[in-house]
């Protein structure tokens, strides 16, 4: 018996999107969860300028930065379900290239076909991403990026692989305005047992990265628009992040999904080459809230 849609819509969906019958016939619903501490706390607003190898799994432009950079990520959830993710970049001339890991395993998953005091089996479902990204610039005020990822889940006697795409443009527009396109999860899911489509979405993100500027503070907004393209279900997002001296910064974010509302809270600390973030999600009621941690470093 399959358990996908055990696994991930009433786990991991429940941040993003709400249940629904669509949604219970996509796969890899992990993809939908920030990858990191700085994206999570402002619900992947600034995932388009976050300047950090991270973003390969939310926005690949994101990745472009000025320096080599390091990045680790783990989240702290319920259950003892794990998710790390690793990831680095490298600058060039015109144009990046990142690489990232995402590995999911939620152990003490009981199989069960008819309600029953023992389970069939005990089971430890993996999930893992693998990515690639490119990223340039074909003109002084515009980045394209294109993330390529290969995907590979194992659960009871199952074993299922896949490839997904996600491709994103951003243009720095007059009036302090950064504006992002991005498509995300395009792609397939092979597996021998159900039809599964990947979490694919659209987004549109607009953000402002300089609100007020002075000699110590500065200031942020961002919002994204968009649609997941398997449920219908249609979300924004919005998020905001106060910086003290490019060494403290103060994230929030919240976001309308269909009918329901998620919030976030976190903070980052910049300490020479070494970045440490950390997020705090809010979950619906019955689940614990995640806490997430990410180190950078710049060597």
């Amino acid at each position: 018996m399959k358990q996908k849609s055990l696994v991930f819509t009433l786990l991991f969906s429940m941040f993003f999107y709400p249940i629904n019958a669509e949604l219970l016939n996509s796969g890899m619903s992990f993809l939908q969860i920030p990858s990191s501490a700085q994206s999570a706390a402002t619900m992947t607003v600034f995932s388009q300028s976050s300047q950090s190898p991270l973003a390969i799994f939310e926005n690949p432009v994101g990745i472009g930065n000025t320096q080599t950079t390091f990045a680790l990520s783990h989240h702290f959830w319920f259950s003892d379900i794990n998710i790390d993710v690793l990831a680095f970049s490298m600058p060039f001339r015109k144009f990046s290239v990142g690489f990232g890991l995402n590995y999911v395993r939620i152990p003490g998953v009981e199989i069960r076909e008819t309600p029953t005091d023992e389970p069939l089996a005990n089971v430890e479902p993996q999930y893992l991403a693998a990515a690639a990204a490119y990223t340039w610039s074909p003109l002084p005020k515009v980045t394209i990026g294109i993330t390529g990822k290969f995907l590979y889940e194992h659960l009871y006697t199952y074993t299922d692989n896949g490839v997904a795409f996600d491709v994103a443009a951003r243009w720095n527009a007059p009036s302090m305005l950064d504006i992002s396109f991005r498509l995300q999860n395009i792609g397939y899911l092979h597996s021998g047992i159900d039809e599964n489509r990947l979490p694919g979405t659209l987004t549109i993100g607009i953000v402002r990265p300089e609100i007020f500027e002075g000699n110590n503070l500065n200031g942020a907004i961002g919002l994204n628009l968009g649609s997941n393209m398997v449920s219908g279900e249609a979300f924004a997002q919005v998020g905001a992040e106060l910086d003290y001296r490019d060494i403290l910064s103060v994230r929030s974010g919240f976001a309308h999904i269909g009918s329901e509302n998620r919030e976030s809270i976190g903070f980052g600390i910049h300490l020479d080459r070494f970045t440490f973030d950390y997020a705090y999600l809010f979950m619906p009621e019955g689940f614990n809230n995640p806490h997430i941690l990410t180190i950078s470093y710049r060597p």
